[in-house]
C-alpha cells in the first residue's frame, strides 16, 4: 500500500459496487446476468450507467443486483472468502507496474492462458500466436485492442491487494488489452484498488 500512498483517494463500498456493476454491464460475457437482476428488481440500468451515490435507495438496489448476479453479500461464487474489511481507493498506477505486477484471478482459463503464472504478459504470447486455450477465440481481445488504439477510454480496472500481491477482480479483458498495447500506454492509468490484510482468504487471490 505504501507504494501508492501519494495517489490513494478513498472511495466508499457503494462506489466500488457501482463501478463493478458498470464494468460488468458493459461486458459481453456478464451483462445478461446483470440485466436479469435489473429486471427482477423492476429498476433501470440507468442506476448503473449513471449512478447517484448519495441516493440510499439506489445504493441498496445496486447491492441487491450484485448479490443476485454475483452473490456478493452472501460471499459465494466469485466472492467466496472475500474479506469484509476491504478499504477502497481510486489510484493512479504506473502503467508499467499495472501490466507487469497485477495477476489474473485463479480461474482455469487464466491459469491455462498464462502457463500457470497468471500474469498477462504471458497471456499475450498465446494471443499473438493465436494459440487458443479451451478452443476459445481471441476475437474479443483483438476487437477491444483495436478500440483502444483508436483512442477509446476504458472503465477503471478493479484490483485487490494485501499490499504485497495484486490481483484483478474486474477488468480482465482491459488488463489484457493494456498489456497488448504496453508500448502506447500513458505513463499512469487510473484504477480502483481495495486493500485488506486478509485478502489471501479470498479463494481467487
Amino acid at each position: 500500500m505504501e507504494l501508492f500512498n501519494n495517489t490513494l483517494l478513498p472511495i466508499s463500498e457503494d462506489e466500488f459496487i457501482s463501478l463493478f456493476l458498470k464494468g460488468e454491464i458493459l461486458s459481453n460475457r456478464f451483462s445478461n446476468q446483470i440485466l436479469k437482476a435489473i429486471k427482477k428488481f423492476n429498476t433501470s440500468k440507468e442506476i448503473i450507467i449513471n449512478p447517484k451515490l448519495t441516493n440510499l435507495r439506489e445504493n441498496n438496489l445496486r447491492k441487491a443486483i450484485l448479490e443476485e448476479s454475483r452473490k456478493y453479500l452472501s460471499r459465494k461464487g466469485l466472492f467466496e472468502g472475500f474479506p469484509n474489511d476491504i478499504k477502497w481507493y481510486r489510484s493512479r498506477f504506473p502503467s508499467s507496474f499495472l501490466v507487469n505486477n497485477v495477476k489474473y484471478i485463479d480461474y482455469d482459463y487464466w491459469l491455462e492462458i498464462t502457463g500457470g503464472s497468471r500474469f498477462p504478459k504471458d497471456a499475450i504470447e498465446k494471443i499473438n500466436k493465436n494459440e487458443k486455450v479451451f478452443d476459445v477465440s481471441y476475437d474479443n481481445f483483438i476487437e477491444a485492442s483495436n478500440c483502444f488504439k483508436k483512442g477509446n477510454i476504458f472503465e477503471e480496472i478493479i484490483i485487490v491487494s494485501d499490499s504485497k500481491d495484486y490481483v484483478v477482480l474486474e477488468g480482465h479483458l482491459r488488463l489484457t488489452v493494456y498489456t497488448l498495447n504496453k508500448d502506447i500506454l500513458p505513463k499512469f492509468i487510473s484504477v480502483i484498488i481495495g486493500f485488506s490484510d486478509h485478502m489471501k482468504e479470498w479463494g481467487n487471490f
